[in-house]
Parts: C-alpha cells; sequence; structure tokens
C-alpha cells in the first residue's frame, strides 16, 4: 500500500508501506510531534511582509526527506559494496534525520528562539530521545538503537560523516527544500536553481567521507544555487520588515515575561507559563502543546490586558501596525535617527525600551556562504573527475569567491 503526498514543490511525495524503511516514515509522519508542524508556519513573522508565506514546517519536513532520499539514490552507485542490511540502515538514518530535523521548532520558528533563548536542534534531540513521545516509541519498534544513531546523525557525531552531510551541510536536502519552498510562498524567484542539476553532480568523496561536486556543469549547477541562497538571504530572510516584525515579536515577549515575574498578566495559560519560567527545562510534552495557535491565541487576549506596553503590542500584531526600520550607514546617522524616534515616543508618553532597538545584519553570522576549507561539512568541495582532488568552490569559482568577499553590514533603527 502506498501514500501520495502532493506538494507544491516537488508534485508527489509517494512512499510504499511494502518497505521497511518507508513503512517507518508513513507512521513517523502520524505521530503527534510531526503532525504539530502543520500548526508552525516556516517563515516566522515573514507572512506579515509576504502575505503567500503560510507554508508549515510540516510541509518543508516532508519536502526535506524527499530531497534526501534523491540525493541518497544519486550516491547508489558508490554504495554498492555495502551489505543490504548496511543500505538500508544508512538509508533509514538519511531519510528519518531528514524528516524530522526540524521537530524541535518552537512557534514562529526562528523567530522565538532569540526572545526564548533556545535552540530548536535542542527540542528535536529531547523529542527523539524521550521515551514519553511517540516519535521515540516508533523509532524503537524498528530498531531500539535507532533514536540514539538517528540524534548522532542530527548534532554529527555519527561515525559514518556523509549521512550527516545530506542532511546538514553546505550541500543538503534541508537547503535545498527551503529555499525552492519560501521562494514559492513568498511569490519571490530568487531561491530557484536547478535542483536536479545540482543532485545530479553530486558525489561521494571516501576519502574524505564528504560530499563533493564535479566540476565543469556540476559547479555552473552550484554556482546557481548559492546565488540563490545569496538572494534570498539578502532579499527575503533579512527584509527590513521582517526584521523589524521579529523584533516586535521579542518586545511583546520582553514584557510578557516582565508582568510574569511580577504577575501582573491576567492570561497565561499553563503550558505557555512553564515554557517562559522554564524554557530549556520545560516538560517536553508541555512543549509539544505549544504551537503558532497558542501564541495567537494569546495574543487575542493580550489586546484586553490593563498594561497599556502589552496591549498595544498586541494590538500591532493582530492590526499588523508595525514597528519600521530605518536604515544608517554611521554613528551620526544612528544618534539622528535615535533622537527623532525619542521624541516622538515622548509626545506619546511611550516606553523606549519596548519601542526602540538596534540591529547590526553583518556578512559573517549570517553569510549565505561562509566556507570552513578545513572542515568538509562546512564548504562545498568541486572533485576532479580524473584525478578526484578536491578544491573548495571559491577557489575554482570567480563569482563564489566574489560573493563570499562581499563583506556587507546593514545596519537598522527600529522603532514605530
Amino acid at each position: 500500500m502506498s501514500r501520495t503526498y502532493r506538494d507544491p514543490i516537488h508534485q508527489e511525495i509517494t512512499l510504499n508501506s511494502a518497505d521497511r524503511v518507508e513503512d517507518l516514515l508513513i507512521r513517523l509522519i502520524d505521530t503527534r510531534e510531526m503532525q504539530r508542524l502543520r500548526w508552525i508556519r516556516q517563515l516566522g513573522t515573514g507572512w506579515l511582509t509576504y502575505h503567500g508565506a503560510e507554508g508549515s514546517r510540516f510541509q518543508h519536513s516532508l519536502g526535506t526527506m524527499h530531497v534526501a532520499r534523491k540525493m541518497f539514490e544519486q550516491l547508489s552507485d558508490s554504495l554498492l559494496d555495502l551489505s543490504p542490511e548496511t543500505l538500508e540502515r544508512y538509508k533509514a538514518l538519511v531519510l528519518v534525520s531528514a524528516l524530522l530535523h526540524d521537530v524541535g521548532h518552537g512557534p514562529f520558528s526562528h523567530s522565538c528562539e532569540e526572545v526564548l533563548e533556545i535552540r530548536h536542534e535542542d527540542f528535536t534531540q529531547r523529542i527523539i530521545l524521550d521515551n514519553s513521545t511517540a516519535i521515540n516509541k516508533t523509532l524503537r519498534s524498528f530498531d531500539s538503537s535507532l533514536p540514539d544513531e538517528v540524534s548522532s546523525v542530527l548534532n554529527k557525531t555519527h561515525p559514518v560523516k556523509f549521512l550527516s552531510n545530506i542532511v546538514s551541510s553546505q550541500i543538503d536536502a534541508d537547503r535545498f527544500d527551503y529555499l525552492l519552498r519560501d521562494s514559492h510562498f513568498t511569490g519571490t524567484n530568487y531561491g530557484n536553481f536547478d535542483l536536479a542539476r545540482v543532485i545530479s553532480s553530486i558525489t561521494l568523496n571516501k576519502e574524505h567521507d564528504c560530499l563533493a561536486v564535479f566540476n565543469g556543469k556540476g559547479r555552473l549547477a552550484v554556482e546557481d544555487y548559492l546565488y540563490a541562497r545569496y538572494s534570498m538571504y539578502l532579499q527575503v530572510y533579512l527584509h527590513k520588515k521582517c526584521l523589524a516584525s521579529d523584533v516586535m515579536f521579542k518586545k511583546l515577549f520582553e514584557r510578557v515575561k516582565l508582568l510574569l515575574v511580577s504577575k501582573k498578566i491576567a492570561f497565561l495559560e499553563q503550558n505557555l507559563f512553564n515554557w517562559l519560567s522554564k524554557g530549556m527545562n520545560i516538560d517536553i510534552q508541555d512543549f509539544i502543546e505549544i504551537d503558532d495557535t497558542t501564541i495567537w491565541h494569546h495574543i487575542k487576549h493580550w489586546v484586553h490586558e490593563k498594561d497599556n506596553i502589552l496591549k498595544d503590542l498586541a494590538r500591532r500584531f493582530l492590526e499588523r501596525d508595525l514597528f519600521k526600520a530605518y536604515q544608517f550607514n554611521n554613528e551620526e546617522e544612528f544618534q539622528s535617527l535615535k533622537q527623532n524616534a525619542l521624541a516622538k515616543l515622548k509626545l506619546r508618553d511611550m516606553n523606549p525600551e519596548y519601542y526602540i532597538d538596534k540591529i547590526s545584519i553583518a556578512a559573517k553570522p549570517y553569510s549565505f556562504y561562509n566556507p570552513d576549507k578545513t572542515n568538509f561539512s562546512k564548504a562545498i568541495f568541486v572533485q576532479d573527475q580524473d584525478s578526484n582532488e578536491l578544491r573548495e568552490i571559491s577557489e575554482v569559482s570567480p563569482i563564489v569567491d566574489s560573493m563570499v568577499k562581499n563583506n556587507f553590514q546593514n545596519q537598522y533603527l527600529i522603532s514605530i
């Protein structure tokens, strides 16, 4: 019996329950923890800028699994020396890890991570390893050691390194899917590239146990892929309105946390109270209860709070009355913008602590591609088809070299 998921990016994603690994994937998809991802938007607050950005982490997770399967199949000629049992094991590890890689995301995806000082990767590990979760039980029903092995693939401690590379590296299934998916849902073309061509250029370099791309046409396809990443970071992920809405989200929860401590907030359900109070120490079952709908449910109540700051920030979200981002180039410009913002806030008797922020977007921490040439999972290496010699792509591609050296910095004052 097969199951087909109709996908806006990859058309049909089909799994066959007659295959042991694909049957496991079907059962994992049906778990409570995976189905929760339907209620978490892929782009956080980005849909307040791009109204079509309604895609979910669930869609992206299925897409990542689908792309990982295509990448694994591409490497099949390099895996002919493996026993059928080992090949099945590797297939299970790659596809399950790709499917589950984002299962630990909190509400509003990356937008909530700075606010609540968490890493979704840590919650992903907990969901996989905690005996109380349906995902853990499903993995153990396949093999009792599978949760630990999947965990090691995701945290890159598995002894077979190329398995992790397929899921998380500079040329991985995660990035391939989210670029195409986010470009589609934001109604832009910035993230489009030839996925089939890129995958067909990928090879397994057994000497270094890593993925590489063949020189020639393969390198050209990867150049397009890297330019797509570069464009999406500048035009979508770091769009000034997206930055401003994320700041507003952060300020909202800073106020909630303050009122929680002073016990001056009227509406706060137990699961969200536990998360705000305990952070990473929250019980995993409480964490699973929280998604985007939980936050919106609270925001709708918070517009009726007595606290004027919380009430106003909640109203701004409901009415899309967003903060604005004002770009500046030097300290003199920043101080001028800040003084203007402070004067405006003073006239309205508004607290600057919650209505002014400063953001600096530097090339390095937010780089579309920041290669570590000493680490085969943190750079893209081009393999010569005759000599098998590996060279980092910016060393052989003037286009990539120029993008890597583009040491831009954008700075914004965020205010009303």
